[in-house]
């Protein structure tokens, strides 16, 4: 049963709705902990268990969402595209909860609390939701590095898009309605609007490519994925173990250095103004690497560019730490190192549809959601883990909050530098390493694997 070819409109604009989901994303990651000391002017006590509740319980539920989606009845949409058309709507309801102030602190902390908690729930699924999507809409496994490519594309341009429109909107906003906390609500509530723009987008672009109406839920025993079969799509599936390993990895690079990058521009560059440069630079780097991903992994196959990019980005941050006390020297090394980064960001999720059409093959049961869901788990848990390695270098060079950065002594730069650059660039060898050695998934098994699971699909048919 062969499967209907890209159109133009998915080859260009699968990834809109990343684009939409990082605009949004962004107001939390960069605005979350200061909406909560500053703007909603929470005690420290407070902040911390907000944090600490919200943080636990979205890393908790993080595996659950692609097994919601492969185990529950397909909707008349489509098993994946209905959680794209009906989630969005409740994400934008939820999310300004999250950015708010009502009643006393006590009463406040708890709408904020539940309005991350449901906000997560409601966005998580249609995310795994359109990353599962992939190895439906793929062909083979160069059609799935190309999508992966533009999904990170218009992830990265929502980087751009809000390095210069976040923090104006929120101050616009603010003074519009003569109200702090009420601009940042706003914003949240504006983000959270354009991604269900771009969400409902993607659902339109991708309609015939999964079953829909009747055709779904008459096929709902063909479809509905036992829990036995999700366990064994983990369990009996080395390659999905090793990839999740090394996909740890490659998370912490990413969230110990966004946590890192401001010690850096305080203590050894000593100039916070070229902080806003080089989150712009970092992005369009980013994006030039996502944007080429597809190219290069249809050259050396996604297996081949993931490990060669990990290579590169560990090679390449560790020999940023060598120059980082020249800011020039620094920034042409790291704007490099990001071309490497959007390279990986697209071809490892294409490595998860690969392993997740292995999955397919080797079950009987397509558990694609859950399988791409996973992911969430590699990241969910670098955040958490990437908490402890920052404190435990500060503390080690002498590091005390408050210290004057003019008089920050070569050893606090050393260990700031450390922190930022060389331990990541050992985090991306390890991962490259564990997968170089132990992900045996070849673009050839993968193409032989899909066409049993077609020839299957046409004889049932």
């Amino acid at each position: 049963m062969e499967k209907k070819p890209l159109s133009k409109a998915v080859k260009t604009f699968y990834g809109i709705g990343d684009f939409g989901f990082g605009l949004m994303a962004s107001v939390e990651l960069y605005f979350f902990v200061f909406f909560l000391t500053n703007v909603a002017k929470l005690s420290l006590p407070t902040v911390a268990l907000i944090s600490s509740i919200t943080s636990i319980v979205d890393a908790v539920s993080s595996p659950f969402y692609g097994a919601i989606i492969s185990g529950t009845k397909p909707l008349k949409w489509g098993r994946n595209r209905s959680w794209i058309l009906i989630m969005p709507p409740l994400v934008v309801i939820f999310y300004i909860f999250q950015f708010s102030k009502i009643g006393p602190e006590s009463v406040a902390a708890l709408i904020i609390c539940a309005g991350f908690i449901l906000s997560h729930i409601a966005w998580n699924l249609p995310w795994v939701a359109n990353v599962a999507l992939i190895p439906v809409l793929a062909s083979d496994p160069d059609e799935a590095a190309l999508l992966a490519s533009r999904r990170a594309t218009w992830t990265a341009l929502s980087g751009i898009v809000f390095s210069y429109t976040g923090a104006p909107l929120a101050e616009y906003f603010g003074r519009v309605t003569n109200n702090e906390v009420l601009g940042y609500t706003i914003l949240a509530g504006l983000t959270g609007l354009i991604m269900m723009i771009c969400y409902w987008i993607v659902f339109k672009i991708t309609e015939g490519y999964e079953p829909t109406g009747t055709a779904a839920q008459d096929t709902t025993q063909a479809q509905k994925v036992s829990l036995a079969a999700m366990v064994k799509s983990l369990v009996q599936n080395p390659p999905l173990i090793v990839l999740l390993i090394s996909d740890f990895f490659r998370n912490m690079v990413l969230f110990v250095m966004t946590a890192a990058a401001a010690y850096y521009f305080t203590y050894v560059a000593q100039n916070m103004g070229l902080f806003s440069a080089y989150l712009l630079i970092v992005s369009i780097a980013t994006m030039i690497g996502s944007y080429f991903a597809g190219s290069v992994a249809k050259k050396m196959s996604s297996r081949n560019a993931t490990i060669f990019g990990l290579y590169a980005l560990g090679i390449s941050l560790i020999i940023c730490k060598f120059v980082a006390l020249n800011v020039t020297m620094f920034f042409i090394v790291i704007t490099i190192s990001s071309i490497f980064t959007g390279i990986l960001t697209s071809v490892t999720v294409s490595l998860y549809s690969d392993v997740s059409i292995y999955a397919y093959w080797k079950t009987g049961e397509d558990a694609s959601p859950f399988v791409m869901g996973l992911m969430t788990v590699a990241l969910k848990l670098a955040v958490i883990s990437r908490g402890t390695v920052i404190p435990f270098v500060l503390a080690s060079v002498g590091f005390t909050p408050g210290i004057d950065p003019a008089s920050a002594t070569e050893a606090l730069k050393i260990g700031v530098i450390n922190a930022f650059l060389f331990i990541p660039g050992i985090f991306a060898l390890i991962g490259a390493v564990i997968l170089h050695l132990g992900y045996k998934l070849t673009r050839e098994k993968v193409i032989e694997y899909q066409n049993e699971i077609n020839k299957r699909l046409a004889q049932q048919a």
